[in-house]
């Protein structure tokens, strides 16, 4: 494959040049500006069999593949992007996904996507055939739903796999076997981040566990607890879109019970209500008593003065 200089070049023909490299190499995929320079970067590739290995750099861009050309370009590729300098953002479907260097991001060819890139860039990129995948459907849709850790175990392995195919050239019946390698390797990554499925752990369950966990950070929310799983926002909210309460709700509704539980213990006596509340992250007094009396149907104050605090709870 050619190389395009990844320093923004002064000749429009190089930045065509990198529009056509994309669009060849990767079945329609557009570069597109994300700053007020346009997109170039360098792009280096070995076909291993059905898989192909690839080295790709870059200036600030989206790389984008629109409806238009997955329907042209109709194809069963499943790809795997290790980002390694610079970050990345992955938007497909209703999924969005951050990747930081060292993540590693799964996306479905079939459909269109969206990938933003940050600052000067470089990752590897592995396409391979769905079929290929040793996963069932419901693990390779747990894999799709979030990133990958591509600096250790097999995640590190692959991503090594990948950049060394490339920078070998391996031709001729040892690419096939080596692609099969690479499936392999892939399979592997993918069934790790599919875990909490496969051990019989839903991912609600998961993202629950994390969230009573962590009741008392003031960091907690949906975005924090979606970066600590390797999911997206979109992927934590929908879980709990069915329930009667949100995610953000329940959490909410765990703290209260935190704190009603404190004003019930002797030993905390000697405390505030308002140090209690705020141990649990509720710092605005007002508001907490109004949320404290809504759920409970009883001040603060009453639930600690009561000689029988469970009487006062509303069922």
């Amino acid at each position: 494959m050619s190389a395009v200089s990844a320093t923004p070049p002064s000749l429009p023909e190089s930045v065509q040049q990198w529009h056509c490299e994309m669009s060849e190499t990767f079945g329609g995929l557009c570069p597109e500006s994300s700053v007020d320079a346009a997109p170039v970067g360098t792009v280096s590739g070995v076909s291993l069999g059905d898989v192909g290995a690839f080295d790709i750099s870059g200036s600030p861009q989206i790389l984008r593949r629109s409806a238009r050309a997955a329907k042209r370009h109709g194809s069963d590729l499943l790809k795997i992007c290790t980002v390694r300098t610079g970050s990345a953002i992955l938007r497909q479907s209703d999924r969005e996904l951050t990747a930081p260097p060292g993540a590693m991001i799964l996306y479905d060819v079939e459909h269109s996507y969206a990938l933003r890139f940050d600052g000067h860039w470089s990752c590897t990129v592995m396409t391979l055939p769905r079929s290929a995948v040793s996963l069932t459907e419901r693990e390779l849709n747990c894999a799709l739903e979030r990133t990958h850790d591509g600096r250790r175990g097999s995640g590190a392995l692959l991503e090594n796999f990948i950049s060394g195919a490339v920078a070998s050239q391996v031709d001729g019946s040892a690419a096939g076997l080596l692609g099969d390698a690479g499936v392999n390797l892939a399979s592997a990554v993918l069934m790790q981040g599919s875990a909490p499925a496969t051990s019989g752990r839903s991912t609600r369950e998961e993202i629950l566990r994390y969230a009573l966990r962590n009741l008392d950070s003031p960091d907690l929310s949906v975005a924090s607890i979606a970066g600590a799983l390797h999911l997206s926002p979109r992927t934590v909210q929908r879980h709990f879109g069915d329930g009667d309460l949100t995610l953000s709700a329940l959490i909410r509704r765990e703290r209260l019970i935190r704190v009603r539980r404190d004003l019930t213990d002797v030993s905390l006596r000697g405390h505030s209500i308002s140090i209690l509340a705020a141990r649990w992250c509720f710092h605005d007094a007002p508001a907490f008593s109004r949320a404290f009396k809504a759920e409970f149907g009883a001040a603060p104050s009453e639930v600690r003065n009561s000689p029988d605090p469970n009487a006062r709870e509303r069922h």
